[in-house]
């Protein structure tokens, strides 16, 4: 956190009285890697214990480069899909296997997406690339044993709901305060942002 605020509008910050701030990623800064590594970890249990998936999800490995928030989930499809600023489709996968281009045009009607619609499912938290990850890798396994495992929107809405058990139930939360160094990056600025923001009287 540095001095500087920014806003679309100017701001008279001496009519200010409280300042609201979010936690994550404002007050607490995340090693995200290792964070990822955390929920893709938690989450490949949850799918085993709770939901009766292979045992082999156990030895999917964590590839913190595979996915990047701003991607978008075909729940229908079982795809990961790039899109533009004006929601058309860039890019797409298949598990871990691009998709080329007359396939995707072929599969995709429209070029456009509406994030709108249930069938799609937007990556655009920094707690989501765990999530992208294990869809991808998922849907690579479902290729080799399709029976093994569920349809695509299934897997899709399992790895969501693992996820938010995990945040829920403290099984993240708990590990990383038991390890902080780990998980937290330690920022000064922080602490001075705050202080300045009291001697203003905030």
């Amino acid at each position: 956190m540095n001095g500087k605020v920014y806003v679309n509008r100017t701001l008279n910050l001496k009519r200010i009285r409280y300042i609201g701030l979010d936690m994550d990623h404002t007050l607490i800064r995340y090693n995200s890697e290792e964070f990822e590594r955390l929920s893709h970890s938690i989450m490949k249990e949850k799918l085993i214990k709770n939901r009766n998936y292979p045992d082999e999800v156990r030895s999917l490995a964590f590839d913190y480069n595979l996915a990047i928030r701003g991607l978008v989930v075909d729940r229908m499809k079982g795809n990961l899909l790039k899109l533009n600023r004006h929601s058309a489709i860039r890019a797409s996968h298949h598990g871990l296997t691009a998709v080329d281009f007359k396939t995707q045009q072929k599969m995709y009607k429209s070029t456009y997406i509406d994030l709108g619609d249930s069938e799609y499912m937007a990556v655009d938290t920094s707690f989501s690339i765990s999530l992208a990850t294990l869809f991808a890798q998922l849907i690579e396994l479902k290729k080799s044993h399709p029976a093994a495992y569920p349809d695509f929107q299934i897997i899709a809405d399992d790895v969501l709901n693992v996820l938010d058990e995990a945040h829920r139930d403290g099984s993240l939360k708990e590990t990383v305060k038991k390890d902080l160094s780990r998980f937290i990056v330690k920022d000064p600025k922080v602490v001075a942002g705050l202080e300045k923001f009291k001697r203003h009287g905030k």
